[in-house]
């Protein structure tokens, strides 16, 4: 199975969807190389709300990327760009899945 990370928040005032967007790239290969990664995916709704969702093979795979991505730059990039009292981070078990891991055969 897998668990997800969800992290919300708000962009500080002229901060570009562009910028976001490429601050959230600039930050894969450094995600990519740490332990039970699996993909992400970045989503903004119509009130400027950012969700960014992780998809990791344990739980606490997903606590300990907060450690290991303290120090990296490219979370620091990203960071800059956030209302700091904005961000929320909860880490959550699936209790259904449609099934898209195993229909396209992608071993978790």
């Amino acid at each position: 199975m897998y668990v997800t990370e969800l992290l919300s928040w708000q962009a500080k005032d002229k901060v570009t969807d562009q910028a976001m967007v490429l601050a959230v790239e600039a930050m894969l290969d450094d995600l990519r190389s740490l332990p039970g990664f699996l993909f992400q995916n970045l989503s903004k709704d119509s009130q400027d709300n950012w969700v960014e969702v992780y998809f990791w093979r344990t739980a606490e795979d997903a606590h300990q990327s907060n450690e290991r991505m303290a120090n990296k730059a490219s979370l620091q990039q990203l960071m800059q760009l956030i209302k700091p009292e904005s961000l929320k981070m909860e880490v959550m078990t699936p209790l259904q899945d449609s099934g898209f891991f195993l229909k396209n055969n992608i071993s978790l």
